[in-house]
């Protein structure tokens, strides 16, 4: 029983290591890609291209995954989890 709970345990842990990875990833991602952005914002006719080819578009998705990955973190905490057994 406790082999199991431990190894459950390490599982949610792994998968917590495994958000937080995909998570800085795509913080990494996202500044690679505004870099750009905002060196040509400092010419502003530029700009505009940026949006016309999609990279606005992946930035704003790659957000969406962060705020996602992030909720699941937050679902997964041991004080979420306490609560839900409290109800059942």
């Amino acid at each position: 029983m406790v082999r199991i709970l431990i190894s459950v345990k390490d599982d949610k842990i792994n998968r917590k290591i495994q958000f937080v990875k995909n998570i800085l990833n795509d913080v990494y991602e996202v500044l690679e890609i505004f870099k750009p952005l905002l060196d040509e914002m400092l010419k502003m006719e530029e700009a505009d291209r940026y949006i016309k080819n999609g990279t606005i578009e992946r930035a704003v998705s790659l957000f969406s995954d962060i705020s996602f990955l992030c909720k699941e973190i937050e679902n997964e905490s041991p004080l979420n989890i306490s609560l839900d057994n409290l109800r059942n």
